[in-house]
């Protein structure tokens, strides 16, 4: 039976089976029983209210925080593992909320980088649920997963590692809602080409089963109609622009997003490579070193892409610091997968860049942790360390409060029920480097 067939109650049961399993997904049950962990004597960042906590302890059992207290009045266990905070911030794991995955080699590369969760926007949906499973069960190394399975678009795909279902009237969208909901995904995506009939069927099935829809506004559509379409995200500030026409309706358009909880994943560093203006530090980046030559070699030398949107780089970054004033949300994402982003520290970069555009540390910080809880209807599992929340963190060697740019100083990570130490993420750096393609 369609989606368009079941009763209202049974719409609802399964709505709440899905939610069900994506927030028993994000708790991140452990197939086998971990020892505890603590991080002791530690100064805890927390992102809701911007301060630093020092002189904690953190305790983690099966994966999740049991404690966190004082370090003087914790007693520990003598088969706990004691890992030194001293001199060290804990935060909490990091989400690219924008990325494609593309290569499984990319996987541990996230973790490396402190980037314990993504959402994929888009790929071979049966391979990633295989490689999804074998991070879950503990194979393999990897952040945790959320993802789209194939974008919907008005056309079909020319990248083969990028599958479509293409939806050109409302009633192949509505087959293509059901396709998507029978394969159990996520969430949905759309993409810009997408027919304005198409576009509004979909997002009417979407609403109608409790399903997010995310992803570009279609050339078809406004930014305001995709907003009260209840689109859940915009991605790349696509269609924004030539939807206002100036500060004070681009101020009102956010004040709309921020009233019914539309989301913004603006990918300031997808702006820099398609402006070009980062082109020299995009060549000569050392760690590009870390992603195999096998998948480096099949990208486009920069310089062929004659494109240039550097006129409009100086107006998005103006828009995401208007949205930050009219308290929309912001999602940090990447659109990792496309060539020249390095996996994990390309996030490293977005942080940096949502700070050019007026975000404080503590906001940018927000939009990779707080933001994607709240977005994922998840702040009880994820985006904070508190007793009974997900053991995913990340141990810094410098406050990220103090310097943004401190959030590459990471000296280990915590994901899975598994601490990886400095030496653990520089084995994972240099493995990647002779990897071939799947």
């Amino acid at each position: 039976m369609s989606s368009r067939g079941r009763s209202p109650r049974a719409c609802a049961r399964l709505s709440y089976n899905r939610k069900v399993r994506i927030l028993a997904f994000l708790t991140g049950a452990l197939p086998l029983a971990a020892a505890s962990i603590a991080i002791q004597d530690v100064t805890v960042i927390d992102i809701a209210s911007g301060m630093a906590r020092p002189h904690l302890t953190v305790v983690i059992d099966e994966g999740k925080i049991s404690r966190v207290g004082a370090a003087s009045s914790i007693q520990l266990p003598a088969a706990t593992r004691i890992i030194s905070g001293r001199n060290k911030y804990l935060i909490p794991g990091l989400w690219d909320m924008h990325v494609h995955l593309y290569y499984k080699q990319y996987l541990p590369l996230f973790v490396a980088f402190g980037v314990t969760g993504v959402q994929d926007m888009g790929s071979n949906f049966s391979q990633v649920r295989a490689w999804r499973d074998e991070i879950e069960k503990g194979s393999a190394i990897g952040p945790r997963i959320l993802t789209s399975g194939p974008p919907v678009d008005g056309g079909s795909s020319n990248d083969p590692k990028l599958p479509l279902l293409v939806a050109r009237t409302a009633d192949q969208a509505r087959q293509a809602f059901d396709q998507l909901y029978k394969m159990d995904v996520d969430f949905i995506k759309v993409l810009s080409r997408l027919p304005r009939d198409a576009y509004f069927a979909l997002a009417e099935q979407a609403r109608h089963w409790d399903l997010r829809m995310v992803g570009h506004i279609p050339s078809s559509v406004t930014a305001q109609e995709a907003v009260e379409a209840r689109q859940k995200s915009l991605e790349h500030m696509f269609g924004i622009t030539k939807s206002v026409a100036n500060e004070e309706e681009a101020s009102k358009f956010f004040e709309r997003c921020t009233l019914t909880g539309t989301r913004v994943s603006p990918t300031l560093v997808l702006w820099l490579r398609m402006s070009h203006i980062d082109d020299t530090r995009l060549m000569s980046d050392p760690q590009l070193r870390i992603v195999p030559a096998s998948i480096r070699n099949t990208w486009p030398d920069v310089s062929d892409d004659p494109t240039s949107f550097r006129i409009q780089v100086w107006r998005i970054y103006r828009l995401v610091a208007l949205a930050k004033r009219a308290k929309t949300e912001i999602l940090a994402g990447t659109d990792t997968g496309d060539p020249y982003v390095i996996p994990g520290a390309a996030l490293h970069d977005e942080l940096e860049q949502l700070v050019e555009a007026g975000l404080t540390p503590r906001d940018a910080l927000e939009a990779a942790t707080l933001a994607p809880a709240r977005f994922f209807d998840a702040e009880n599992t994820m985006g904070a360390i508190e007793k009974s929340k997900l053991a995913d963190m990340v141990l810094l060697n410098a406050n990220p409060l103090d310097d943004i740019r401190n959030v590459r100083k990471v000296d280990g990570v915590f994901t899975h029920g598994r601490y990886y130490a400095r030496k653990d993420l520089d084995a994972i750096l240099e493995s990647r480097q002779t990897a071939p393609l799947p």
